[in-house]
């Protein structure tokens, strides 16, 4: 790999930080400082700058309610609350029709430690909930900038990780998002993590093959 390429993979997975860190913190638990912050014009000029770039229509209504308690009791009634589940779960395996949950959350859990991501202090969030799987993304780019694994160790664990638990659900999330009428800031927040990721997992596969490629014109 040379220089020029090493930089353009750098870029390339500091641009792919900051996205995940964006989609994390607007889908994350509320707080006030987040409730502070969606009601603010960073982030609806970033949230529109995003949704431009990924070919989605942005929100017009406001982010967040003018009161925190209505805001927080929203969050919840979108994605935490519900009989017999809530309108959107951010689960890995609530999508999973095929496996057990614990079978779902039990890989997650592998994934994650074998690339020795641990869990935020405080986060008492199943192993397949949304947080962690951006958490872990976020690790895989922060290790292969550091070069922490080997190229292809991190490229086949962010390619497997996304076709089989992180890239699989969020575009049903986003359907489901507009199908129950979720605040549009939600439903645009959805259809652009399914956006991400889908794009996450073809630069994923593009990556590897080009590295399969460079090995077999090296062994010619």
């Amino acid at each position: 790999m040379t220089a020029a390429e090493s930089t353009t993979e750098s870029e390339i997975a500091a641009a792919r930080i900051a996205v995940y860190q964006f989609l994390l913190a607007m889908l994350d638990k509320p707080t006030a400082e987040q409730f502070r912050w969606l009601r603010g014009d960073e982030c609806r000029d970033t949230l529109s700058r995003l949704c431009e770039h990924f070919l989605i229509a942005p929100p017009e209504s406001e982010f967040a309610p003018e009161e925190f308690a209505e805001f927080e009791s929203r969050y919840l009634a979108c994605f935490e609350v519900g009989v017999p589940a809530p309108p959107v779960p951010l689960l890995a395996s609530h999508y999973n029709r095929r496996r057990p949950a614990p079978a779902t959350i039990h890989e997650h859990v592998l994934f994650y430690q074998q690339f020795g991501l641990r869990p935020a202090g405080g986060n008492s969030e199943p192993a397949d909930h949304l947080s962690a799987e951006l958490a872990f993304l976020i690790h895989l780019d922060e290790r292969a900038r550091r070069q922490a694994e080997k190229r292809e160790s991190i490229l086949r664990a962010r390619r497997d990780f996304l076709d089989r638990q992180a890239g699989a659900w969020p575009a049903r999330a986003a359907e489901l998002a507009a199908e129950n009428g979720l605040p549009d800031v939600y439903v645009a927040t959805l259809s652009l993590l399914a956006r991400a990721v889908e794009h996450d997992s073809e630069l994923a596969a593009a990556a590897l093959a080009e590295f399969k490629a460079e090995n077999d014109d090296a062994l010619a």
